[in-house]
């Protein structure tokens, strides 16, 4: 994947990228690529099959150490060594791959990614208002196992929102 994406500079970048690039081998998934995203701003990823782009979100995540460039987070020059760094910084990703346990409810999948001791009830209600004010309605109390891919990906949505 290689190419630049521009946003509007008449704001300031939320996150900024020059020069990311990531080897593999003899294969280069990302070749220098530049990026901007101003606050508020929603940008899409789209390419082939092995075009880069999950490479190029998984070394914004903290999942990949690219081989050069840098990556500036607020106007700040930031090394995002693992997604514990991406997270504090307010980074998150939603895997294409659902890593949810079925015979969980949709808001006890969510208590597992958090780290803040609340009850079930507390983060089944935070859930829900999320959820609805986002428009993606989800039923923190339904049993993942029962339900669509549609509705499992908002979990996922809504568990990375709360993170």
């Amino acid at each position: 994947m290689g190419g630049t994406v521009s946003a509007n500079h008449d704001r300031s970048n939320l996150l900024e990228v020059r020069g990311l690039t990531k080897i593999f081998g003899t294969l280069t998934a990302c070749d220098h690529i530049d990026l901007n995203i101003a606050r508020g701003e929603i940008h899409a990823l789209l390419g082939e099959n092995g075009a880069g782009k999950s490479t190029l979100v998984k070394m914004l995540f903290g999942s990949l150490e690219p081989n050069s460039g840098e990556i500036f987070w607020d106007g700040k020059a930031v090394k995002i060594t693992s997604p514990g760094v991406a997270k504090k910084l307010g980074i998150g990703m939603v895997f294409q791959h659902f890593s949810l346990f079925e015979a969980l409810t949709a808001a006890e999948n969510i208590a597992l990614s958090l780290n803040d001791g609340s009850p079930i009830s507390t983060i089944a209600a935070k859930a829900r208002a999320l959820s609805f004010s986002y428009g993606l309605p989800l039923d923190p109390d339904s049993l993942v196992g029962d339900l669509s891919v549609g509705e499992r990906q908002r979990i996922e949505i809504i568990r990375c929102l709360l993170q």
